[in-house]
Formats: structure tokens, sequence, C-alpha cells
């Protein structure tokens, strides 16, 4: 019995070690006190378009991640709580830009259960004074394969606490 014990162990040490060395932030994101708002237009997808946001904005802390062969190293974060206004569905993301950039490197943006996003971010702005990340008249394409596609502007708030460069 004590050799499973050992064995059982081992095993999940590795994996506690596997999982810390690349992947997302796992936390949830949680409540912020800083509002996040997105205006959709011109969406082929039947009922996305329309205003999503919230006055209490959920985050996850901005992260510095560079996963086992991937480049580049990135500050990223998470956020979800930007509600629909006036019907049911809620915007969400994964944000993510280069340490000391002034735009993104990527984001997936998800409303109402459809994830977007696009293939150059340069018209983008991180505002780091602000805690914001900025999006302006930004064409994003459904990740499904769809095809369909949207236009969106906003902003995503950041925590203040971030990691040097974030």
């Amino acid at each position: 019995m004590p050799h499973l014990l050992v064995k059982t162990c081992a095993a999940l040490a590795t994996a506690a070690l596997l999982s810390a060395c690349g992947g997302g932030n796992d936390d949830d994101p949680t409540p912020s006190d800083q509002a996040g708002v997105f205006t959709v237009t011109g969406s082929t997808a039947s009922g996305l378009n329309g205003v999503y946001g919230d006055g209490n904005i959920n985050l996850t802390d901005v992260e510095k991640r560079n996963p086992i062969g991937s480049a580049p190293e990135v500050c990223a974060f998470r956020f979800d709580g930007a509600n629909k206004v006036g019907a049911s569905g809620q915007a969400f993301g994964d944000v993510r830009y280069e340490p000391n950039a002034t735009r993104l490197y990527v984001a997936f943006l998800t409303f109402a259960g459809r994830e977007f996003s696009a293939s150059d971010w340069s018209d983008t702005s991180v505002v780091r004074d602000a805690n914001q990340v900025r999006i302006v008249s930004k064409t994003l394409t459904a990740t499904d394969g769809s095809g369909d596609r949207l236009t969106v502007s906003g902003v995503v708030p950041m925590r203040a606490n971030r990691p040097s460069g974030c």
C-alpha cells in the first residue's frame, strides 16, 4: 500500500507541475468596480447587435505569460459580466498584449455565445494610465469558421496591479 501512495503522490505532483507550465489564467474573473462597455453593429449573425456593458466588469489579474513553445511573451487577462442591454446575452473575453506595447496582440471576444477575433489588432489601444484597452470600429470574424462578422467598439477595463511592462 505505501508503494501505491508514493506513485499516486508522484503522479499528482507531475500533473501540478505540467499545469503550471503553460495555459491561461485559471482564475475566474471577479468584480472590479470598473465599467466596461461594447457596442456591436453590422453583425452578419442574428441577434448580436446591441450594447453590452456593466458598471462592474469581472476581471482576472493581468499576468505575464510565456508558455513553453510560444512567442512572444504577453500580458493576458480575462473578463466577463458585460450583459446585453435590454436583452439576454453576455460579452466576455480573453485579452493579450505584449509588454510595453500600445496595441493588442490578440483578443478573443464572445458575444451571446459566439466567439470572434481578428488577425490584425494594430488599430487598438492599450492605455495603461487609464487601466483600459480601447477598441474602435474593429471588424471581427467568428472563430467557428462560419465567416460571420461584426464590428465592435468599446472599452475593456484592466486591473491596476499589473506586472512590470503590462
